[in-house]
């Protein structure tokens, strides 16, 4: 297939990964403001540092670090994408802005980059990835017995929901972003109800976000169509905080950040401060490469770690495999062969050598994890728009290499 690969010592690897790379002060953190005014000088910098920039809440590590052991390092020169030659892999990261780039083999580092200035230290925005960590609290809660049933529904739990587009809806609904709810994910128009929520609710914390799913409005019947909505997460974050009695940040620190013995503290960001302040549930985790890492490896491994199930095995399965019609791989969307389960992306075996799942974020941010092939991989960037329908393929293309390198 075109692939240039060699094996190099763990030294040389991170002599080639200091190749290049410009320092952090090359790229100046910026105001709440200035990233968006002026992203060229401020975006880079400032996705390093969105939970000092805006209010958040701190994810607290505890315990001893569970440690990635290095394995085998590998050194992917190109990646085949189009019926041309090879392409290099220094030019995709060049283009897409890639700040960071991991890969587990079997649970061991075989490769990663730090790029624009990151290093091991970066807590890097995870944009929408922060959906998938919310799904997996929801399996938490509900094999706590806080949830009775994904099929009850999520207004039994949040009766202010009654009377908007969420009443009578069942979990399992908003889970699959199937409510039905009249919502407009856009993030170029300023109209849209996505750009809304965030402008009314984080960028300037002038209504919560809480306020947005109390005035939902249905268009559709629960599990009629998919459609893709950060106000179905907030729903689910409200539900998990309403049934254990804590906020996002404690709960996620509790459940997976102290168990998974993550490496840093992480942050997440709210729609103001104190304590009635709400999680960003659809977005907004601050967090280090390894430690999204190690979360891809507990999915890889069922929610197991180091020899103790921490989520029900059986909630794992069925998180990452669609089960309904409008989900499938191929139906979210004309020409689109994705599909999509509990708040995660599905990838159907047909894709390239690529099946699994993955969470993913706006400006090129994924975490896919392919559990037969033992294999996870977390890309950060910062694309130079929300999303690249060029750079989306381009970047299984990229993934698709690896696991075939790694056989």
């Amino acid at each position: 297939m075109g692939l240039a690969i060699r094996r190099t010592s763990f030294a040389g690897l991170m002599i080639l990964a200091g190749m290049g790379i410009a320092r952090a002060e090359d790229y100046p953190v910026g105001t709440r403001d200035s990233i968006w005014s002026d992203p060229g000088t401020y975006m880079i910098g400032s996705f390093r540092h969105m939970g000092e920039i805006y209010p958040a809440r701190p994810v607290h590590r505890a315990g001893p670090v569970s440690e990635l052991p290095q394995g085998t390092p590998l050194a992917l020169a190109s990646y085949d994408f189009t019926e041309d030659a090879p392409l290099p892999l220094e030019d995709y990261f060049r283009r897409a802005r890639t700040t960071g780039f991991i890969v587990l083999k079997r649970g061991r580092i075989v490769f990663e980059r730090y790029l624009l200035g990151a290093d091991a230290s970066s807590r890097f925005t995870s944009w929408s990835m922060a959906k998938s960590f919310v799904s997996t609290l929801v399996g938490f809660a509900l094999a706590d017995g806080r949830i009775r049933s994904l099929e009850d529904p999520v207004s039994d739990y949040l009766p202010e929901l009654k009377g908007s587009a969420y009443e009578g809806v069942p979990i399992k609904a908003v889970l699959q972003m199937s409510s039905g709810v009249d919502f407009t994910e856009d993030y170029i128009s300023t109209l849209s109800d996505s750009s809304r929520i965030w402008d009314d609710a984080i960028q300037y914390n002038k209504r919560p976000l809480t306020d947005f799913a109390r005035a939902a409005k249905r268009a559709h019947p629960p599990f009629a169509r998919f459609n893709y909505a950060g106000v179905e997460t907030v729903v689910l974050g409200w539900l998990v905080s309403r049934v254990t009695g804590m906020g996002l940040a404690d709960y996620l620190s509790a459940k997976i950040w102290g168990p998974l013995g993550m490496e840093s503290d992480a942050d997440w960001m709210t729609d103001g401060r104190g304590p009635q302040a709400n999680e960003a549930a659809f977005c907004c985790l601050g967090a280090t490469l390894r430690d999204y890492a190690r979360f891809g490896l507990f999915m890889a491994q069922s929610g197991q770690w180091q020899g103790r199930q921490l989520v029900p095995r059986a909630f794992v399965e069925e998180a990452t495999h669609p089960d309904r019609p409008q989900v499938q791989p191929g139906k979210l969307d004309p020409d689109y062969v994705l599909g999509y389960q509990y708040q995660w992306w599905v990838l159907p075996a047909s894709m390239r050598e690529l099946s699994g799942f993955e969470a993913r974020g706006i400006y090129g941010q994924f975490l896919y994890v392919n559990p037969a092939e033992e294999v996870v991989i977390v890309m950060t960037s910062v694309w130079p728009r929300p999303w690249d329908d060029g750079l989306e393929p381009e970047t299984y293309a990229v993934f698709d290499a690896f696991i075939k390198a790694l056989r």
